[in-house]
């Protein structure tokens, strides 16, 4: 990963990254992540309690995240 460049200078790049580990779902899952999304440049959601696209009730998919342009 290369620092970003352009005006104004990024102040706090960390080229290590910023996390020490990826975070899980509530479910101990893998978020799921879509580049580019359907909502914005970028989804992030988790599958639910049953681990599977779809569902309903606590088997729903969970919007955790949604960036508009």
């Amino acid at each position: 990963m290369s620092k970003p460049s352009g005006s104004p200078e990024p102040r706090n790049w960390n080229p290590e990254g910023y996390l020490n580990s990826v975070p899980e779902d509530p479910w101990g899952a893998p978020y799921q992540y879509v580049n580019p999304g359907t909502e914005g440049p970028y989804d992030l959601y988790s599958y639910g309690a049953d681990g599977r696209e779809g569902g309903d009730g606590d088997n729903a998919d969970i919007s955790v995240w949604k960036v508009r342009d």
